[in-house]
């Protein structure tokens, strides 16, 4: 089902102003400092924006007039505001976000038993080239900046009137470790009191396999939780589904998790694309055991999610039954993850745009409900 709405256009504010919104708090005291402001302000400015989310430097009454006039001649507060949005049958919603510096993402909210799940890109395409996924098969575009990553949560807890916190999801379009300086900026942002004030442990970055990246990341003092795209029991099988694969195999990505911090009752979680006649027997199962004897993971088994374009198949219930047994026999943890978003393209493995039938074209607006008063965060 696709949600219909009036189109909100306002006239276009950046011109030559710089946006201060998902700048860091050290880029925005240099920026302050630039016109003359102490930089004390800067935490008041982040306290409006993400805390009170108010958008306009008028709204933001504990500055003087004089100050407010000033900072909006200099600046702007500009998230990623446009977008379309689809509704699923099971409550997930798919957002389309057309954005200012060019491109579209994608980014989905998602409704859970233990609250909201929000699924957001890193990049405008992707180069990793996985043969089953369809952000693979735009090609990589161009990265997006932490405020383009920052925006679509903000867009999304804005529309959705949000009142808990949230959890957070990398796994959208792009590959996040491709990104890594932005996206340490964005979970900084993400995590700061004055920011979204979510716990590192609320955020799951996914990574294809890019081992080096993985290592730094491993070494950032916020450390999300980690999910590794693996999808295969021998490096046959993942050369063929994943290239990344030629250049770090998966016993050097296995070596790469055991030497991650973890903290001791957190584990690594392994995603497993189940794909017919491909990764799916009890072979693979048995091998996928041995991969992960010494790994302190969990593995989220995928059933592949038909794409049009794609050839592959998802396995009958029967097979996935099947595999899951085997680990459980061997006390593997694991789940079978069903996607959500299927109807409207909005699944695991789907997420790309051009798409040709849109919903509702929005533009968020100023005057978000604030943290504060119970919002997310």
């Amino acid at each position: 089902m696709i949600v219909t709405a009036t189109k909100v256009t306002p006239a276009k504010t950046t011109s030559n102003k710089e946006n201060l919104f998902g700048k860091s708090a050290k880029e925005i005291r240099q920026r302050l400092q630039a016109i003359g402001e102490p930089a004390y302000r800067e935490k008041q400015i982040r306290d409006w924006i993400y805390v009170k989310r108010v958008l306009d430097f008028a709204g933001m009454t504990n500055l003087s007039k004089a100050l407010r006039a000033k900072l909006a001649d200099a600046f702007v507060i500009e998230p990623p505001a446009t977008y379309h949005k689809h509704q699923s049958k099971d409550g997930s919603v798919k957002y389309v976000f057309h954005l200012e510096a060019g491109g579209e993402v994608e980014a989905v909210y998602m409704p859970m038993t233990k609250g909201v799940t929000m699924c957001l890109s890193s990049q405008v395409g992707c180069a990793q080239a996985c043969s089953f996924c369809m952000t693979a098969q735009m090609g990589f575009i161009r990265n997006l900046s932490p405020g383009e990553i920052v925006g679509q949560a903000f867009a999304i807890a804005h529309d959705q009137q949000l009142e808990d916190p949230f959890n957070i999801v990398m796994m959208g379009m792009g590959e996040p470790l491709l990104n890594l300086n932005n996206l340490m900026k964005a979970i900084d942002l993400f995590t700061d009191d004055l920011g979204f004030g979510l716990s590192p442990r609320r955020i799951t970055v996914s990574t294809s396999g890019h081992v080096r990246n993985l290592l730094k990341l491993g070494q950032y003092p916020k450390l999300p939780r980690i999910a590794v795209s693996l999808n295969a029991s021998t490096d046959e099988q993942r050369n063929q589904l994943m290239p990344v694969n030629l250049r770090w195999n998966i016993a050097e990505l296995i070596d790469a998790c055991k030497q991650l911090p973890i903290p001791p009752r957190e584990r690594v979680t392994l995603e497993y694309v189940l794909i017919k006649d491909l990764n799916d027997t009890p072979a693979d199962a048995k091998r996928l055991v041995r991969l992960v004897a010494n790994l302190r993971c969990k593995i989220n088994l995928i059933p592949f999610n038909e794409t049009e374009g794609l050839s592959y198949r998802q396995p009958s219930l029967q097979v996935i039954e099947a595999f899951q047994a085997i680990l459980n026999r061997s006390q593997i943890r694991n789940t079978v993850r069903w996607s959500k978003g299927r109807d409207i393209g909005a699944a695991c493995g789907q997420l790309a745009t051009p798409i040709t039938k849109r919903g509702a074209d929005l533009r968020l607006k100023s005057g978000a409900p604030s943290r504060k008063a119970g919002s997310a965060g």
